[in-house]
Protein backbone atom coordinates (compact mmCIF):
# COMPACT_ATOMS: atom_id res chain seq x y z
CA UNK A 1 0.00 0.00 0.00
CA UNK A 2 1.59 3.64 -0.90
CA UNK A 3 2.31 5.83 1.87
CA UNK A 4 -0.21 8.90 1.70
CA UNK A 5 1.55 12.14 1.26
CA UNK A 6 0.20 15.69 2.04
CA UNK A 7 -1.73 17.42 -0.56
CA UNK A 8 -3.57 19.70 0.96
CA UNK A 9 -0.71 22.59 0.35
CA UNK A 10 -1.59 25.75 -1.78
CA UNK A 11 -1.15 24.81 -5.49
CA UNK A 12 1.92 27.06 -5.29
CA UNK A 13 3.58 24.80 -2.75
CA UNK A 14 2.43 21.89 -4.76
CA UNK A 15 3.78 22.74 -7.60
CA UNK A 16 7.41 24.03 -5.54
CA UNK A 17 7.21 20.26 -4.02
CA UNK A 18 6.76 18.74 -7.70
CA UNK A 19 9.70 20.97 -9.68
CA UNK A 20 12.18 19.70 -6.25
CA UNK A 21 11.20 15.86 -6.86
CA UNK A 22 12.16 16.51 -10.63
CA UNK A 23 15.68 17.94 -10.10
CA UNK A 24 15.92 15.21 -6.86
CA UNK A 25 14.30 12.55 -9.13
CA UNK A 26 17.55 10.06 -10.43
CA UNK A 27 17.47 6.51 -11.89
CA UNK A 28 20.61 4.87 -10.21
CA UNK A 29 22.26 2.05 -12.21
CA UNK A 30 22.36 -0.37 -9.43
CA UNK A 31 18.66 0.00 -8.74
CA UNK A 32 17.07 -3.74 -8.51
CA UNK A 33 13.01 -4.80 -7.93
CA UNK A 34 13.77 -7.76 -6.06
CA UNK A 35 13.57 -9.20 -2.69
CA UNK A 36 16.42 -10.57 -0.34
CA UNK A 37 15.41 -13.47 1.59
CA UNK A 38 16.82 -15.16 4.44
CA UNK A 39 16.46 -18.89 4.54
CA UNK A 40 17.67 -21.50 6.97
CA UNK A 41 17.51 -25.61 6.12
CA UNK A 42 17.88 -28.94 6.74
CA UNK A 43 20.45 -30.85 4.61
CA UNK A 44 19.92 -33.81 3.52
CA UNK A 45 22.17 -36.26 6.19
CA UNK A 46 19.97 -37.51 8.44
CA UNK A 47 22.59 -38.01 11.11
CA UNK A 48 22.92 -34.39 11.15
CA UNK A 49 22.10 -32.15 13.73
CA UNK A 50 19.47 -30.28 11.92
CA UNK A 51 17.24 -33.26 12.21
CA UNK A 52 17.84 -33.62 15.53
CA UNK A 53 16.55 -30.59 17.07
CA UNK A 54 19.62 -28.44 16.57
CA UNK A 55 20.10 -25.40 14.58
CA UNK A 56 19.52 -25.53 11.00
CA UNK A 57 21.98 -24.52 8.31
CA UNK A 58 22.32 -20.77 7.15
CA UNK A 59 21.47 -18.22 6.59
CA UNK A 60 21.62 -18.28 3.06
CA UNK A 61 20.56 -15.81 0.94
CA UNK A 62 18.40 -15.35 -2.38
CA UNK A 63 17.42 -12.89 -4.29
CA UNK A 64 13.93 -13.26 -5.23
CA UNK A 65 11.97 -11.27 -8.74
CA UNK A 66 8.58 -12.07 -9.73
CA UNK A 67 8.98 -11.50 -12.98
CA UNK A 68 5.18 -12.25 -14.54
CA UNK A 69 2.03 -14.74 -12.99
CA UNK A 70 3.94 -17.96 -11.75
CA UNK A 71 7.76 -16.55 -13.38
CA UNK A 72 9.97 -15.93 -10.34
CA UNK A 73 13.52 -15.75 -10.72
CA UNK A 74 15.43 -17.06 -7.94
CA UNK A 75 18.71 -17.44 -7.16
CA UNK A 76 21.24 -17.64 -4.45
CA UNK A 77 23.99 -15.26 -3.49
CA UNK A 78 27.14 -16.65 -2.19
CA UNK A 79 28.96 -13.73 -1.34
CA UNK A 80 28.86 -11.59 1.12
CA UNK A 81 29.53 -8.76 -1.58
CA UNK A 82 26.31 -10.00 -3.71
CA UNK A 83 24.52 -9.67 -1.12
CA UNK A 84 25.54 -6.15 0.05
CA UNK A 85 25.29 -5.30 -3.68
CA UNK A 86 21.62 -6.25 -3.73
CA UNK A 87 20.59 -4.99 -0.33
CA UNK A 88 21.91 -1.61 -2.02
CA UNK A 89 20.57 -2.34 -5.22
CA UNK A 90 16.83 -2.65 -3.30
CA UNK A 91 17.22 0.06 -1.46
CA UNK A 92 17.60 2.18 -4.26
CA UNK A 93 14.71 1.65 -5.91
CA UNK A 94 12.60 1.39 -2.81
CA UNK A 95 13.92 4.89 -2.87
CA UNK A 96 13.26 5.64 -6.80
CA UNK A 97 9.11 4.26 -5.43
CA UNK A 98 8.81 6.83 -2.91
CA UNK A 99 9.61 9.77 -5.29
CA UNK A 100 7.42 8.45 -7.68
CA UNK A 101 4.52 7.60 -5.61
CA UNK A 102 4.43 11.08 -4.03
CA UNK A 103 4.94 12.45 -7.75
CA UNK A 104 1.95 10.68 -8.67
CA UNK A 105 -0.03 11.86 -5.73
CA UNK A 106 1.01 15.48 -6.36
CA UNK A 107 -0.46 15.05 -9.81
CA UNK A 108 -3.87 13.50 -9.10
CA UNK A 109 -4.42 16.62 -6.51
CA UNK A 110 -3.43 19.19 -9.33
CA UNK A 111 -5.78 17.14 -11.84
CA UNK A 112 -8.29 17.27 -8.95
CA UNK A 113 -7.71 21.33 -8.64
CA UNK A 114 -8.14 21.08 -12.70
CA UNK A 115 -4.45 22.45 -13.17
CA UNK A 116 -2.48 21.68 -16.30
CA UNK A 117 0.47 19.05 -15.46
CA UNK A 118 2.94 20.24 -17.84
CA UNK A 119 5.78 21.98 -17.24
CA UNK A 120 5.76 24.79 -14.11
Amino acid sequence: MARLYDTAKSTLALRQRKRFLLSQLKILPDSLRASLVERFSRCGKTNCHCHHGGDKHGPFYYLTQCLAVGKVNKFLLKATAQQQAARTGIDHYRQLQEQLEELSQINAELLRRQENLGHD
